[in-house]
């Protein structure tokens, strides 16, 4: 039984926590490493995450802030799970943790980035430079790359930007991304404003266009949109590694679709069969 929830907002980072008798949990929202994205409140099971509109003060469009209902979270963490920025953190007694990881009940984004420094040429820093959210550094002397994985959200624009193939990004988050520009209102620009990794821009007529090879379909643009018949984002698939429970399928249907879903279940029923094949095959060299 909890003794006590509370919420607070100090040095950037909203806190939200939940004393009992022996554990105290908290789950923190690094307000400067949040995108305003709509993943943790598409996947949270409890419906604790909402997004709060965020005030501008010069007429671009802000990302909406996050916001958590202290009494509704259970602190599993299934929201730090699948977010892209790594923005949410959950500790247990002040340690780092996950419970829905350690518990089997989701499994983690697969974050595929290598840097070649062998191939790297001293003096180039164009990955470092074109890095939207600024998490790569550079030893130009040494011609030595350094990427925040942790950090890093695959939009890929660091590895289409080096010029001697020596990064590689995979995306954890698959899909597509269209605009009806005949659908936008006119002169808007809100997906544009709030789009973390640049995967929107702007043509000779002032129509915001979708760069779907940056796209990492985290949703923040939908969130802004004031004409949800303007813009469309459709996640197909998540890159993960290896669980079977029913939260997480639950958690692919609202990521993703319903046929998400089933390309999911169909990808895990593939898996069995392999595995299946090679225990069996295994089994008669031991005979």
């Amino acid at each position: 039984m909890a003794l006590n929830y509370y919420k607070k907002e100090q040095n950037g980072k909203l806190e939200v926590g939940q004393v009992l008798y022996t554990k105290k949990f908290v789950l923190t929202v690094d307000r400067e490493l949040c995108k305003g994205c709509q993943l943790c409140k598409l996947v949270c099971p409890r419906g604790a995450i909402s997004l709060v509109p965020a005030q501008s003060t010069d007429g671009r469009a802000l990302p909406p802030l996050v916001d958590v209902d202290e009494s509704k979270c259970d602190f599993h963490g299934i929201c730090a799970v699948v977010c892209p920025f790594s923005a949410i953190k959950i500790t247990v007694n002040g340690l780092d943790e996950l419970p829905a990881v350690q518990k089997d009940v989701f499994p983690t984004l697969t974050r595929d980035i290598a840097a070649d420094n062998a191939k790297c040429k001293p003096g180039c820093d164009k990955c470092a430079q074109s890095c939207p959210l600024n998490i790569i550094s550079v030893d130009t002397d040494a011609g030595e790359v350094d990427i925040n994985r942790e950090l890093c959200a695959g939009c890929q624009i660091c590895w289409m930007e080096c010029p001697e193939d020596a990064i590689e990004v995979t995306k954890f988050i698959e899909g597509t991304i269209k605009i009806n520009a005949e659908e936008c209102p006119a002169g808007c620009q809100n997906c544009l404003d709030v789009c973390p990794v640049n995967a929107l821009g702007l043509d000779s007529d002032g129509k915001v266009f979708a760069k779907d090879m940056n796209c990492i379909y985290c949703g923040a643009c939908l969130e802004v949109c004031p004409n949800e018949e303007a813009l469309k984002v459709t996640r197909t698939a998540i890159r993960h590694t290896t669980v079977n429970s029913g939260a997480w399928h639950r958690g692919v249907e609202k990521l993703t679709s319903t046929a998400g879903l089933k390309r999911e279940l169909a990808a895990e029923n593939a898996g069995k069969a392999r595995a299946a094949v090679k225990n069996l095959k295994t089994s008669e060299v031991k005979v």
